[in-house]
């Protein structure tokens, strides 16, 4: 890979990181007003808001699907690292870049199939708001496409760096 191509991609995936960063910020940020809202609407006024509930549950999926890019850009999903202490340094590579193969073609065909079942479901709406299923369906292929950008980024650049790793210890597996 070219190097001028390879910082052109790493600088992309940066991008997206920070935007899937700036999204999940936001997105906590709004569940934790609204879920506050909802417990006074609730206890307080005793007229609950069917509305909030219907965003926190699908808020949520979202939350996951998106936060699911920054496990992958930093490595630090639960793996087996008695791969890793494997001495012989081509069975490392081999495996390391077989699960890079693997992992990438799963997240590419749950990006296909959650992008047409998003199209399939787009004139369902929910039960309390009249909104259509598809935003809560495309959490799916958008968090896999992320979760693609950045595995492709850990894998031709590793980042053994994670801003959790710092502070609680991760699960990062290291090489």
């Amino acid at each position: 890979m070219s190097l001028n191509v390879r910082r052109a991609y790493l600088g992309f995936a940066n991008g997206c990181e920070r935007l899937c960063a700036l999204a999940l910020t936001a997105l906590m940020g709004a569940m934790a007003l609204l879920g506050f809202f909802q417990v006074a609407t609730r206890f307080v006024l005793h007229e609950p808001s069917p509305w909030s509930e219907e965003f926190l549950r699908r808020a949520m999926i979202w939350l996951v699907a998106i936060g699911l890019s920054i496990g992958f850009r930093y490595g630090s999903h639960i793996c087996v690292d008695v791969i890793n202490r494997v001495r012989a340094a081509w069975l490392r590579a081999f495996v390391r870049a077989s699960v890079f193969l693997l992992s990438l073609v799963f997240l590419v065909t749950v990006a296909w199939i959650g992008a047409d079942m998003a199209w399939r479901v787009r004139f369902q709406s929910f039960a309390s708001v009249e909104l259509s299923m598809t935003w809560a369906y495309a959490a799916i292929p958008v968090g896999a496409a992320f979760a693609a950008i950045a595995l492709v980024a850990q894998f031709i650049a590793p980042s053994q760096d994670a801003p959790g790793q710092r502070e609680f210890g991760g699960l990062a597996c290291q090489e």
